[in-house]
């Protein structure tokens, strides 16, 4: 890449029907803009709706945070980092310590105890849809309020 050029982030709307809606789809990219994950991406509002939604409350998505990762938050750097990269994987390997354990360069077993902390550690339930959709929300919003998003 070319040092002179600064990579961009871009947002794109959903499609808009009419001149009359050109004010709300760029009220959209904007959104789309804000949960562009890094400079020299481009992200379409369509796949990205859960982060669209983080961005555009950040208050309720720091409430969502503090009640889903407080605990983990508080934790000392080192174990802190951990259970949020342990968290993550599991989540973007479809839920698998397996897959998450090959990600991690781990045992699956190390990753199934680091999940059983987080659970113990919150009084949340990984085995419940509503607690791991909020947990990737939660993930999600403390990775874009951190970056500005």
């Amino acid at each position: 890449p070319d040092p002179r050029v600064t990579p961009l982030r871009t947002g794109v709307s959903t499609p808009v029907e009419g001149l009359a809606a050109v004010g709300e789809a760029r009220a959209l990219a904007e959104t789309a803009l804000r949960s562009c994950p890094a400079d020299g991406e481009i992200t379409l509002l369509h796949d990205n709706l859960p982060s669209a939604l983080v961005v555009s409350s950040p208050e309720l998505a720091s409430v969502l945070t503090e009640r889903v990762l407080g605990p983990v938050l508080r934790l000392e750097h080192t174990d802190r980092a951990l259970l949020l990269d342990t968290l993550t994987a599991w989540l973007e390997c479809d839920e698998s310590a397996q897959r998450a354990g090959e990600r991690l360069s781990c045992h699956r077993n190390t990753v199934l105890n680091r999940l059983r902390r987080y659970e113990k550690l919150t009084g949340r339930s990984l085995s419940s849809p509503r607690e791991t959709v909020e947990l990737s929300l939660a993930l999600t919003a403390r990775r874009l309020l951190a970056a500005g998003g």
